[in-house]
């Protein structure tokens, strides 16, 4: 089942607040209902005024499905999703006090039309061609990503390879956000602010409820690079996503990662480049958790890690990681991951850290007696960032 556009906003202009999504099973939902009605029963009134739990006109069995609304004295919850397959019911829910019986009725009243329309025949409603179009590419993009390998299409249908200028070499770029649901960034204010920021019409195309590809001429990080090189343009890219990172950051609440591509064709490569960018955030997010940018330059260590099998790793950390328990100190990962991120360079990391050069050769040298590795020499630097990198993905499973 489809809710019509903004349905949710809408209902919040009504009661003036905002409303948080739940998903719960259909079995707790069902629970919730008979618990009510078990009260209703068993009592004559329902809190102020005879309504903070009433179920008033609903049908008058617990299990049944028609219960549009629950009001449990503190909260009231609207279902507006149910998942029969999944066992799953998604609702809406503010405080009890935001919501008279009269409004109430009238959010039941919207909820219950909309859930009237069977999914293959209610109508999906877009704003403009251009809506419509973004969408349809990013499901087939999304239903190509998902498939088996073997299966997979990497051209791009021709009916989306025209209207969105996909034969011209662009930068293509994943953002992934991870918001609260009341402050949930819109692909609409989203279109603004970075066509704000491109200083260009922006192909934003749609892969979740939070993901998002989009789309910028190379010529925009071409001319900022020093040299027409690969190096430089990664630098230039590098620094165009930190300043794009801030500027949603600062615009909504919540947590973005962000990557980019090299320049490509997306006529030819959108599935190719739009997987390795999903897997770059994957391994950002599990690798470094406290960053949020995660270019695919910057994370080969971390894929060679990633597709090594856990009984491996596990083995490698105990033939050679000796005491890795150090790793789960904050200030010697945090030393260790600058040290490298720098080159091993004692002096840059120090300013970096905003230490002194000498405290910081102090917990070099503590890093060596504790786990019997120098990582000022090569070798054992090598070896200790695989051990940290192998201990983090072991530690999640």
């Amino acid at each position: 089942m489809k809710l019509i556009p903004d349905l949710k906003q809408q209902i919040e202009v009504i009661i003036g607040t905002t409303l948080d999504e739940y998903e719960i099973t259909i079995e707790e939902w069902m629970e919730s209902v008979a618990n009510l009605f078990d009260l209703h029963e068993n009592s004559e009134t329902f809190g102020d005024e005879g309504e903070s739990r009433d179920l008033s006109d609903q049908s008058a069995s617990p299990s049944s499905s028609d219960v549009i609304s629950l009001n449990t004295g503190e909260r009231i919850f609207f279902k507006v999703r149910m998942n029969e397959k999944e066992g799953t019911v998604v609702c809406w829910g503010c405080a009890a006090r935001s919501i008279t019986v009269e409004r109430r009725r009238f959010i039941e009243l919207l909820i219950r039309s909309n859930m009237g329309v069977p999914d293959e025949t209610q109508p999906v409603v877009y704003e403009n061609d251009r809506e419509q179009y973004l969408t349809e590419l990013g499901l087939w993009l999304k239903e190509q990503i998902e498939q088996p390998t073997k299966q997979k299409s990497e051209a791009v249908p021709d009916r989306f390879v025209v209207p969105g200028g996909l034969n011209a070499e662009k930068i293509l770029f994943l953002l992934q956000g991870d918001t609260p649901d009341a402050h949930r960034l819109r692909s609409k204010e989203l279109n603004k602010l970075l066509e704000s920021y491109f200083g260009e019409e922006i192909v934003l195309i749609p892969l979740g409820e939070q993901e998002w590809i989009f789309m910028g001429d190379k010529e925009i990080f071409t001319e900022e690079a020093e040299e027409d090189t690969t190096e430089a343009k990664k630098d230039s890219l590098n620094a165009f996503c930190l300043g794009l990172h801030e500027l949603v950051a600062s615009e909504w609440a919540g947590v973005f990662h962000l990557s980019a591509s090299l320049p490509c064709i997306p006529a030819q490569q959108l599935v190719s480049v739009t997987t390795l960018l999903k897997e770059s955030v994957h391994l950002g997010r599990a690798f470094h958790v406290t960053q949020h940018i995660h270019l695919p330059w910057d994370l080969h260590l971390e894929r060679l890690v990633a597709s090594i099998p856990d009984e491996q790793r596990t083995r490698f950390i105990q033939e050679t990681g000796k005491d890795t328990v150090i790793f789960n100190d904050s200030e010697t990962l945090a030393t260790l991951e600058t040290f490298f991120s720098l080159d091993c360079n004692v002096s840059e990391t120090a300013k970096r850290l905003f230490i002194h050069r000498n405290t910081l050769v102090y917990r070099l040298d503590k890093i060596k007696q504790e786990i019997g590795y120098d990582v000022r020499h090569f070798e054992s630097a090598v070896l200790v960032q695989f051990l940290l990198l192998m201990y983090k993905v072991t530690k999640k499973h």
